[in-house]
């Protein structure tokens, strides 16, 4: 008796069993609950995975964008702090800047954890 993953959740279960306890694929015709084969599963965990990245990507963009955006209004609304639009310009710069580097952050950690 040999202990495996189980290809739909990636528990450990024996490899004597019929059905996974914890998801119910079936080991006996390679299918998971919604009817789905090994194959299947593999292609649909590929997917998550490059959907999660590109989210992880756009929110690394959107960083980006808000820290041009608040410079550009900075520095053509006159580069002081003299008014709501020029405080509200360098919050931007600040929280479009933590965005950034958080999300990179993650990121690198994601690939890490392939």
């Amino acid at each position: 008796m040999a202990i495996i993953n189980c290809p739909s959740c990636q528990k450990k279960v024996s490899d004597k069993i019929k059905n996974c306890p914890e998801c119910q694929f079936d080991f006996i015709h390679n299918k998971s609950s919604d009817g789905l084969t090994e194959e299947q599963l593999a292609s649909k965990k590929n997917l998550q995975r490059i959907k999660r990245k590109y989210s992880l990507q756009m929110r690394a963009m959107t960083g980006i964008i808000m820290v041009l955006g608040g410079v550009l209004v900075w520095y053509f609304g006159g580069r002081g702090l003299l008014s709501i639009s020029d405080y509200l310009s360098v919050a931007a710069i600040g929280v479009g800047s933590i965005l950034y580097l958080m999300t990179r952050i993650h990121l690198i950690l994601y690939r890490r954890g392939r």
